[in-house]
């Protein structure tokens, strides 16, 4: 959700629905200046009250600002301050549609918040709620396209619903065909790169979004790498991209270089750097990837030294990493031929519930050694 922030592009700026003042709220957005983009938003409204765009902004706003709070605080004004500005947003999208004159924007707004909305469901994993946000957003999308083709902004969203729809789980993925759109990982992969080269906006979002595809889900390569290390350059003090890049660099296998970008990370968690206390990541998450690259390192004290201490804490957030922290005990008592407790932290990832593929990843590990 926090991913619809445009990012207009020098020479194309020239577009008629281009607005400086929109493109710099949303480039402090991204600094993490969320005050300053605040105040731009809310005079830009205060100009033009009658446009869609300012209320999008402003819901693109609240919902970044909801996604950096600490996981144990409620969202509660933040959240009704959100869906007034989605409903800002639609009535005057809704309005202006409806002219023929104003079309494309108003298409161009619907699209954008039914999709905002249809994100945020997909991740509450509410689906029954995602798939009818989601149809509406793929219907204004595809009409922007053909009003448009070179309006490469659309291929951000486009991008976005064909990628993650093709990667749903086959009961929801099969809902999603019975709204009528299918997803293409592949073509929503090159559609979100086309927006990231060509859009107008667009540019930082999809490459944004490109990031945390490859930290997660895609086999990174060079090139993502230099995408992550030239975002991070840029936005040096956004959470997201600091960790993300970070990702990349665990997932390249380059262990040195991860540790920094996580030692870096911790650090501002541990001092209070600002929004970096947030829903996307805990000290313990980076405790357990500071612990698997020194165990790559060759650092096996090191690492257990930190594993231990996330076992030891008095609840462990988020709770993925409970299972994962066993799995990687267990390969350090293996690497010390101690295969007794090897098999001890492999059962206890067993015990804890599945993430990521954890008990898989487990019975492998004792299917190794000769089972339970």
């Amino acid at each position: 959700m926090w991913l619809v922030l445009p990012r207009a592009a020098g020479a194309q700026s020239v577009h008629p629905l281009y607005d400086a003042d929109l493109d710099r709220a949303c480039g402090l957005m991204l600094s993490m200046d969320l005050e300053g983009a605040r105040r731009i938003i809310d005079n830009w409204i205060w100009r033009s009250p009658g446009r869609p765009d300012g209320y999008f902004y402003r819901a693109v706003l609240y919902s970044w600002r909801i996604f950096l709070l600490p996981e144990e605080d409620e969202p509660g004004l933040l959240r009704d301050e959100f869906e007034k500005a989605i409903r800002d947003c639609r009535i005057r999208a809704e309005k202006i549609s409806a002219r023929r004159e104003t079309a494309f924007e108003g298409t161009l707004y619907l699209g954008a918040i039914y999709g905002q909305e249809a994100l945020l469901a997909l991740i509450d994993r509410k689906y029954l709620i995602m798939a009818p946000l989601a149809k509406q957003a793929w219907l204004n999308v595809s009409k922007v396209l053909e009003m448009d083709p070179q309006f490469y902004d659309g291929y951000f969203g486009k991008g976005i619903y064909l990628y993650f729809t093709d990667l749903l789980p086959t009961a929801i993925k099969l809902l999603a065909q019975a709204y009528g759109f299918e997803g293409d990982r592949q073509q929503g992969l090159a559609d979100l790169r086309l927006a990231g080269e060509k859009g107008l906006y667009s540019r930082d979002a999809s490459r944004l979004m490109l990031l945390n595809i490859y930290a997660l889900i895609e086999r990174p390569d060079s090139a993502v790498r230099e995408l992550g290390r030239e975002l991070y350059a840029r936005y040096p003090d956004d959470p997201l991209i600091h960790w993300r890049y970070g990702d990349i660099l665990l997932r390249m296998k380059d262990y040195a270089a991860a540790e920094k970008i996580f030692s870096e990370v911790a650090e501002r968690l541990e001092r209070g750097f600002p929004y970096y206390r947030n829903r996307m990541f805990t000290a313990h998450s980076m405790a357990y990837r500071l612990g698997v690259c020194d165990w790559n390192m060759g650092k096996s004290r090191e690492a257990m030294a930190r594993f231990d201490s996330i076992l030891a804490a008095e609840k462990i957030s988020p709770d993925w990493v409970e299972p994962f922290v066993y799995l990687e005990q267990g390969k350090i008592y293996l690497s010390r031929n101690d295969r007794g407790k090897a098999r001890q932290a492999w059962e206890k990832t067993l015990d804890c519930p599945d993430y990521f593929g954890s008990r898989e990843e487990a019975k492998r590990l004792l299917d190794m050694i000769g089972g339970r």
